[in-house]
C-alpha cells in the first residue's frame, strides 16, 4: 500500500524485498523510483517489470483496464475489420459484467436459497463468494437474456457471447439454467466466461461452461490467476489445482498460491502464462 508522503507517495518497493519504504510514486510527473534498487520509470515500465510482459502489451493491458479501445494499426478493409474486433470484444466484456451482476443478484435474491445452502455445506464463506463473485443462474429459460436485451445489446452479441444458444427452433435461451454461477477472469480481473455447476445429481453435465469466444480460450486461461498473482509472485511458487472449488477451498485456507486449469489438461499457454510470476509449480 502507498501512503502519501508530501506531493508524492511512498511504501515497499515490490521488485526487492525491504522493511523500510523507499518506493515512492509522483502522480504529478507520471514516474515511479525506488531508491532501494533504483527501478524507475512510467506507468507502462511499471507494467512490464511487475507483469513481466513487453511494452506492446503493457499498452494493452492498460487500455483493457480502463476501457480505451487502441487503434489497430493496418489499412482499408483490414482497418475495418480490426476495429470491428476491437468493438466486439468491447462489447463481451462489457457483456459478462452486466451478467456477472445478474448471476449475483439472483444468488442473493430468493431463488439463490438452495444455492447458497450448497456452497455453506462446501464450506465456502461469504468473504469467498464476494471475492469469486459467485452467482446463481435460475431455472428460467430467458433470465441473464432479458436484462441483456434490456441494456441494449443485440441479440447477435448474445449469441456471440455464448451466454445464449440458439435451438433447433431458431428460439433463443439462456445457455445456463438451474446452475451455480463461476466468474472465469482474466488476470487483469476482467470476466471473460463462466462455469456452472450443476445444482441436481441427475443433471448433466455436471459442469457446463462458456464456449471459446473472441475473449475466451480454455487453454490459455488460468482460473484465479488474477486474485493470487501478487502471492505467487511473492511466495515464489504456485499450487496448480483442477477445479474451481479446489481453487476456493485452498484460496479460503489462505494455505498457498493457488490457480486452476479451466480443464483436465495443462497447455503450453498456460504454463507460459504461469512462468511470468514463478518457474516453481506444484
Amino acid at each position: 500500500l502507498l501512503k502519501r508522503a508530501g506531493t508524492t507517495y511512498k511504501g515497499l518497493c515490490p521488485f526487492h524485498s525491504e522493511k523500510t519504504p523507499s518506493f515512492h510514486v509522483n502522480p504529478d510527473k507520471g514516474f515511479f523510483h525506488c531508491f532501494g534498487c533504483s527501478v524507475g520509470g512510467d506507468v507502462f515500465k511499471f507494467l512490464e517489470l511487475h507483469e513481466k510482459v513487453g511494452f506492446q502489451d503493457a499498452v494493452k493491458m492498460l487500455a483493457q483496464k480502463f476501457g480505451v479501445t487502441l487503434p489497430e494499426r493496418s489499412e482499408g478493409s483490414e482497418d475495418e475489420a480490426a476495429r470491428g474486433d476491437a468493438g466486439l470484444r468491447e462489447a463481451l466484456l462489457k457483456i459478462h459484467e452486466v451478467a456477472t451482476e445478474y448471476f449475483r443478484e439472483q444468488l442473493a435474491g430468493p431463488a439463490g436459497v438452495r444455492a447458497r445452502q450448497q456452497l455453506a455445506e462446501r464450506g465456502v464463506s461469504a468473504k469467498t463468494i464476494e471475492q469469486l463473485g459467485l452467482g446463481y443462474a435460475p431455472s428460467g429459460r430467458d433470465g441473464v437474456k432479458a436484462r441483456l436485451l434490456k441494456q441494449g445489446f443485440a441479440q447477435g452479441q448474445l449469441l456471440q457471447s455464448g451466454l445464449v444458444l440458439a435451438r433447433d427452433n431458431g428460439e433463443i435461451v439462456d445457455r445456463f439454467r438451474h446452475r451455480l454461477m463461476v466468474p472465469i477472469c482474466r488476470d487483469l480481473g476482467s470476466v471473460i466466461a463462466f462455469g456452472g455447476r450443476s445444482m441436481d445429481a441427475e443433471q448433466v453435465p455436471k459442469y457446463l461452461n462458456s464456449p471459446e469466444t473472441a475473449i475466451y480460450s480454455k487453454g490459455r486461461t488460468l482460473y484465479g490467476l488474477n486474485l493470487t498473482k501478487a502471492a505467487i509472485r511473492k511466495l515464489g511458487f504456485v499450487v496448480l489445482v483442477e477445479g474451481y472449488f479446489d481453487f476456493a477451498q485452498v484460496f479460503q485456507s489462505d494455505a498457498a498460491p493457488v490457480v486452476a486449469s479451466c480443464g483436465t489438461a495443462l497447455t503450453p499457454q498456460q504454463a507460459q502464462l504461469l512462468r511470468r510470476f514463478t518457474s516453481k509449480v506444484v
